[in-house]
């Protein structure tokens, strides 16, 4: 067994992150001067929550939902059957997958591709090295930055909103809200 195939597993929900006790044993310290949790890969049946600042070295898969809030690294992909929420900071170094809805909240970048089959909602930023495909509305309040977009459904970009792809294919509606409008 290589030293990054030991996976973490759960039967029931789980949150990782905050210890009441404040002992943690992780020496490696963020900006906000908070401990960094390292992890191997993390898979469960179920919904996942996690409370970084936290380093996984392998993949983030869940059966169902996955709910990031603070500071994360994942070197592998983030695979979600279910929606994914993110709350601040996502460096992945591979792809993202959800078949549910993706909401950002904050700023995050991938290494490969991005396939969503449902909506996405960006207030903040997204940066992908590779293709982001999404099959529901795409919705940008911040920036998107790609090598190529596909939306199947409706893109709109929100006030000042803007995005960046070398190629673009938009079957449905293009659509920019304004606020602030009188009409």
């Amino acid at each position: 067994m290589y030293e990054y195939e030991s996976i973490m597993t759960f039967d029931q929900p789980m949150m990782m992150g905050y210890d009441p006790s404040g002992s943690t044993s992780y020496s490696t310290s963020s900006s906000s001067g908070q401990q960094v949790k390292k992890r191997k890969s993390i898979k469960s049946e179920t919904s996942i929550d996690l409370r970084g600042p936290m380093e996984v070295d392998g993949s983030v898969k869940s059966m169902a939902s996955i709910r990031l809030d603070g500071d994360f690294a994942v070197r592998d992909r983030v695979e979600a059957y279910g929606d994914v929420a993110l709350n601040g900071t996502l460096n992945c170094s591979s792809k993202m997958k959800s078949m549910g809805n993706v909401k950002i909240n904050g700023n995050a970048t991938f290494g490969d591709k991005v396939k969503i089959f449902g909506k996405l909602k960006i207030n903040g930023s997204l940066e992908v090295d590779g293709d982001v495909e999404v099959w529901g509305a795409l919705t940008v309040n911040g920036w998107l930055k790609c090598r190529s977009l596909t939306a199947y459904a409706s893109l709109t970009t929100v006030d000042g909103s803007w995005y960046e792809a070398g190629s673009e294919t938009v079957h449905g509606a293009k659509l920019v809200k304004r606020s602030g409008y009188v009409g």
